[in-house]
């Protein structure tokens, strides 16, 4: 009786320690202060974002939005890369090609590198424009984004391409720099 105790006691210790040390899910001292955890405990990032930023993460990616009526957001996304040599010019490349396909007057701002976690990435920032169909009325919206893009290998799988995203409207965009920022600084792998 003492040993199936003593078996249940070592196996409840060892269940503590590693839930608490193997999960970002968990809310306790590492959440910086003023930031809440958005990413769900299944991802493999931590992603924080300020307390009066709205949290959604029903769509599979994980989403952060100020608020109903300035809907500047944050998404993170992950992309599993097609070959082990993969690098960000290499997804940079392809995602611009889609965004022109999609968004009018399509332009890159700047590039600059950027670290996510410590790993090494770049940052895009760029603009284009999206004609909403507004009651038959085709309404132009001017839209400002930064993409924060890093490629994280793990070994025995396909490198990842960990890719932040915000968006705005070009009235309000940087309004919300320094909370972006402050997301990025924090956002931590598994």
């Amino acid at each position: 009786m003492k040993r199936i105790i003593s078996f249940a006691v070592m196996f409840a210790l060892i269940f503590t320690v590693a839930a608490a040390t193997s999960s970002c899910g968990e809310k306790d001292k590492s959440v910086p202060d003023g930031m809440q955890l958005a990413s769900a405990d299944t991802a493999t990032y931590c992603f924080y974002v300020p307390e009066n930023w709205k949290c959604d993460v029903a769509s599979g990616a994980t989403t952060a939005y100020y608020s109903n009526s300035d809907t500047s957001n944050v998404s993170v996304m992950t992309f599993s890369m097609p070959n082990t040599d993969s690098d960000v010019a290499d997804w940079w490349k392809s995602f611009s090609t889609d965004f022109e396909a999609v968004y009018k007057d399509f332009t890159v701002i700047s590039e600059e590198p950027a670290t996510l976690d410590g790993v090494v990435g770049m940052k895009y920032v760029f603009s284009g424009k999206l004609t909403h169909d507004n009651g038959g009325a085709g309404v132009e919206e001017a839209l400002k984004f930064m993409q924060v893009v890093a490629i994280r290998s793990k070994s025995m799988s396909s490198p990842e391409a960990y890719v932040i995203t915000y968006t705005s409207s070009e009235e309000v965009y940087d309004s919300h720099l320094d909370d972006v920022a402050k997301m990025i600084e924090n956002f931590k792998f598994n």
